[in-house]
């Protein structure tokens, strides 16, 4: 605060000796010298200087940080100046006719002192705001050539970037798809052309790099402009999609290389960030699994909307830790508190809701991995089926307004035990709903790119190691999606919950693993069975050749978010008690048959096998 008062001192003697200076200007430039006249008016030079400087005052001028001030900043400056010499005026006028004549003020000379006052004083600001971000500074320039893809707000913030930091690059120009902007200058850089010659004009402004600066654009988009390059030939960046870069500003330090989630993953995706303001804002929420993949993007997403207090849960206490790191790094004012707990060990969980009181859950704790559920079937059950039990029902008791499961197109028609034991998690949401208090809600969606243990890193790593990649039948799909993308779904889902519905995200046409692992191979540079082998294994205990999304008897209906529907004719248990109790004593006694029974019994369209060669 004591900085503050000094900086605002400094900058008030400042103004107040360039409106001194204004009004001795205005004086010379009305009476030409002519110190008769002057004379009768150089009174007020002890009245107009300060009376602007008090409106200034009055009206915030001094607490805009001018290193990083906007147009609205100089708008304040001007708003300012017009009260200030209209009150300037008004003020001597009322002195001259009621109190004394010794101040006298002609409009002519207020109005052109406060023009001109203001004009030194917007070009102090702009001479300290090019000071303060370096453009004075002998700078070193890179030899790097860029070219920008997407001439919009994004492009051109990375263009300022860039001019602060020619260290990094040297900006030739844009090109854009939208016909108005061809041709067109930003900032004195040209738009030159449209994509269609993209490596026209990189050969021509001897380009060393592309950047794609587009967040809001989809795969489709993204793979169209990336065809058109010779990776070969020059370097290719582009930015993350919106919802990865989501109340940052942007810096170069956001560029990355073009990754197969961009010509794969990215959806046109529309969120109402009102509707989800109205459940998070304010609120205590509680994160299950917050250092997973999904978890962890669940904790930014909801950061960026302002909750009350942000509790992180989680089993692991390095990626706890590190979520936790990273998130008060980027919100410095939120309270995030950590919480290290199984969320199968009930007195602890009972402990945690009785002293946080949590208005929202999400629910993202679980084992994910097919194979590895395969040899573990009790931990599979234990975890996704028992804990998210355990969980809704502490929803419950402690009046939690709302409880997100965060479900999976596995636990349809399920082949496997990993999704037979999401299944069971949500007809056990679905009976607690029925008659709770808490708004429940259960999301499922397929494969997200990117996340620990998915396909691409795994493909990524037998690519930089020369090959082979191996996919396990030509003919597999797979659902993918951005985690991004995904969990702005998924939250937007938490505010049409209201009793257990299930909530199914729309994502697209399924992908053949196939093709994704071409097209990451071209990515990397090379040419798919030429410079890398694809070798195909064969599918593993548990897995499908494709996904679905709905059950036969599930009907489906649409919400106010395009991507998002809402299941409909799911049966809902009617002895919950029943199915937990022999669940419990099937794990607690290891008995793999009868946890095989139970599957029949109430999921009678899983085709999932407990195998007891391979279970652990």
């Amino acid at each position: 605060m004591k900085y503050l008062t000094r900086r605002k001192i400094i900058l008030s003697l400042v103004d107040i000796s360039i409106f001194f200076i204004s009004y001795i200007l205005s004086l010379v430039l009305r009476f030409q010298f002519n110190m008769n006249e002057m004379d009768k008016y150089f009174s007020s030079i002890l009245i107009l200087p300060f009376i602007m400087i008090l409106v200034y005052y009055l009206f915030g001028v001094y607490n805009s940080i001018w290193r990083f001030a906007k147009l609205t900043d100089l708008m304040v400056v001007f708003n300012s100046s017009i009260i200030g010499f209209l009150s300037s005026f008004v003020f001597v006028e009322l002195l001259r006719r009621y109190v004394t004549d010794f101040f006298l003020l002609p409009f002519s000379i207020s109005a052109m002192t406060a023009l001109i006052g203001t004009f030194l004083i917007v070009w102090s600001r702009i001479f300290w705001f090019a000071k303060s971000n370096g453009y004075f500074k002998k700078k070193n320039i890179s030899s790097k050539n860029i070219l920008i893809i997407g001439a919009g707000e994004a492009g051109t913030e990375i263009l300022n970037e860039f001019e602060r930091h020619p260290e990094f690059g040297i900006v030739r120009g844009f090109l854009d798809d939208d016909k108005n902007k061809i041709g067109r200058s930003i900032h004195g850089y040209r738009v030159y052309d449209d994509t269609s010659n993209i490596m026209k004009y990189v050969k021509e402004l001897e380009i060393n790099e592309i950047i794609i600066s587009i967040p809001s654009a989809s795969s489709k988009e993204i793979k169209q402009i990336f065809n058109k390059i010779d990776n070969k030939k020059v370097l290719v960046k582009t930015l993350p999609s919106f919802y990865e870069i989501l109340s940052n500003k942007l810096s170069l330090g956001f560029l990355r290389d073009v990754e197969i989630s961009d010509l794969l993953g990215r959806k046109e995706v529309n969120v109402d960030f009102n509707q989800i303001k109205e459940y998070i804002n304010k609120k205590n929420i509680l994160i299950t699994g917050a250092g997973g993949s999904i978890g962890s993007e669940i904790c930014r997403q909801v950061c960026a909307l302002n909750p009350k207090t942000l509790y992180i849960l989680g089993r692991g206490e390095n990626s706890i830790f590190k979520i936790k790191r990273e998130l008060v790094e980027r919100f410095p004012e939120l309270k995030i508190e950590d919480i290290i707990c199984d969320i199968t060990n009930k007195e602890r969980m009972e402990s945690v809701f009785k002293k946080f009181k949590f208005d929202v859950v999400f629910h993202a704790a679980a084992h994910k991995h097919v194979f590895l559920m395969e040899e573990n079937p009790t931990e599979a059950f234990r975890v996704n089926s028992l804990g998210t039990y355990e969980l809704a029902k502490l929803a419950d008791k402690y009046d939690v307004k709302k409880f997100i499961f965060i479900s999976t197109d596995k636990a349809i028609n399920p082949t496997s035990i990993m999704g037979t034991s999401k299944r069971f998690g949500e007809i056990l949401i679905k009976s607690v709903a029925k008659n709770s208090k808490t708004n429940f809600g259960i999301v499922r969606f397929g494969n997200v790119l990117g996340s620990r243990g998915s396909v691409v890193p795994i493909f990524k790593e037998q690519i930089k190691k020369g090959g082979p990649v191996t996919v396990t039948h030509p003919k597999m799909k797979r659902y993918f999606m951005t985690i991004p993308e995904a969990v702005a779904l998924v939250i937007q889902s938490g505010n049409f919950a209201k009793n257990g519905e299930v909530f199914v995200l729309d994502m697209e046409e399924p992908v053949l693993i196939d093709h994704l692992a071409r097209e990451l191979i071209r990515l990397s540079g090379y040419v798919p069975d030429q410079d890398i082998e694809i070798v195909y294994t064969g599918t593993k205990p548990g897995e499908k050749l494709y996904e679905e999304l709905f059950l036969n008897e599930e009907d489906y209906e649409k919400t106010q978010n395009k991507r998002i529907y809402i299941a409909r004719n799911s049966t809902v248990l009617k002895d919950t008690e029943g199915l937990v109790i022999e669940l419990l004593k099937s794990i607690k006694n290891d008995d793999l048959d009868m946890l095989q029974t139970l599957i029949k019994k109430y999921i009678p369209d899983s085709t999932a096998v407990i195998r007891k060669n391979i279970a652990r």
